[in-house]
């Protein structure tokens, strides 16, 4: 009888022990599942998103990276004041590039270790040195100030801000000719710096398209101090129109030189976008009056938004108008917060390469972007309908003559 109830009593105690054993197995396999399913919630992680920005600014174009530092800054604090990117706050982190290819690669492999993604770099001798790191590690860089022809060779680890220059500039360089039915030959001054002679040769097949004659280029040297050389060459061809693809300042100057030597029409005066900067005007002054100009900016839309920035730029700036790349990083840290909300990327480190191609994938092929100045698709990490714009400029303010799209001259 002992013995019986001794087997009884142990099998008791096991069946004990089982139901407590299976019990913490449940559980454990409960705080398992409740920890997977919190993970796949995309719960973001970071206390803070910090983006990047590999920038020029101390050298030659310094006062360009200044601006397109104060574009992405001006973005990061909106969106902090609106609540940050997926309930945390953004961070720019500048990094100056001082136009070193060397330094610009020092700096991307120092970012690539533990970045989501990089604003830049700038210009384009430290994208063409940089980049490639960024590639290899598979880091999508936003190089949102550089021709279409840079910004491809990194596809899909970046994405073109422009259309194919040979697209995207002619249709505004022959708009501006068929303004001036008596401009027969045109020379352009032009600068071998980055992408400028690649525009200037998209500034031909413009003039082409408008049946004007396309005369010898005048070579701007970089060192260039005296311009009066540079302007007998070009009017030595006589021609009836001007286009510029070089420095702003430099653009100034030849100016100044052509009015000095009797140059009376000044519409048929050209300046390419990226001259669009505060030397231009300073520089040039009234000099500039009745000289056309194209750039990727209306400052004169109408939008609480565009309001806000110019009112802080002229605030920050001296009462100047925003030049016109200084949105595009703007715009850049908006397709990032959009990116990040849209794909529910977490910031954690351990899904960093997974993050990263979310991110390059979505912003490759974003819908209706709504940019600063107007909306915007991509396809394939190319834009298909961002305008150009053709103004006038007078008393250092740029007066819309025509607004162009793909596909219209």
């Amino acid at each position: 009888m002992r013995k019986l109830a001794a087997i009884i009593f142990a099998l008791i105690l096991l069946a004990s022990f089982s139901l407590w054993a299976g019990g913490q197995k449940e559980g454990a396999g409960k705080k398992a599942a409740a920890s997977s399913t919190a993970a796949g919630t995309g719960k973001v992680v970071v206390k803070e998103w910090k983006i990047p920005f590999l920038d020029c600014l101390t050298g030659p174009i310094a006062s360009i990276g200044e601006y397109l530092m104060w574009g992405a800054k001006r973005a990061a604090y909106e969106i902090n004041q609106a609540g940050g990117i997926a309930g945390r706050p953004v961070k720019i982190i500048p990094i100056d590039t001082g136009m070193d290819p060397a330094k610009g690669t020092v700096e991307m492999a120092r970012v690539v270790k533990d970045s989501l993604t990089c604003l830049g770099p700038v210009p384009e001798p430290v994208i063409m040195a940089a980049v490639p790191i960024a590639v290899e590690h598979k880091m999508m860089c936003f190089t949102a100030t550089t021709s279409y022809e840079y910004a491809a060779k990194f596809f899909p680890w970046s994405i073109s801000w422009f259309a194919k220059t040979e697209e995207k500039l002619p249709p505004v360089v022959t708009a501006w000719a068929k303004m001036f039915p008596d401009m027969k030959k045109v020379v352009q001054f032009v600068e071998p710096y980055g992408p400028w002679p690649g525009m200037a040769k998209a500034h031909v097949i413009g003039l082409e398209k408008a049946g004007v004659q396309h005369l010898k280029d005048v070579e701007v040297p970089r060192d260039a101090i005296t311009f009066g050389p540079l302007v007998v060459k070009a009017l030595e061809q006589k021609p009836d129109g001007i286009i510029f693809a070089c420095q702003s300042e430099k653009v100034a100057k030849l100016i100044k030189e052509l009015k000095n030597r009797g140059w009376k029409d000044m519409g048929k005066l050209l300046i390419f976008n990226s001259a669009d900067d505060a030397p231009l005007y300073t520089t040039g002054g009234s000099a500039l009056n009745g000289v056309m100009i194209y750039n990727y900016i209306n400052p004169n839309i109408n939008s609480p938004r565009w309001d806000a920035f110019k009112k802080a730029y002229a605030k920050d700036h001296n009462g100047m108008s925003p030049p016109s790349l200084s949105t595009h990083y703007y715009d850049a840290v908006y397709m990032i917060k959009e990116a990040i909300e849209k794909t529910g990327i977490t910031g954690d480190p351990k899904k960093l390469m997974e993050e990263r191609k979310k991110l390059a994938d979505y912003c490759r092929n974003v819908k209706n972007f709504k940019g600063l100045m107007f909306t915007w698709s991509m396809k394939d990490g190319v834009p298909t309908d961002k305008p150009l714009f053709l103004f006038k400029i007078e008393n250092g303010k740029k007066i819309l003559v025509k607004e162009v799209r793909p596909g219209q001259e």
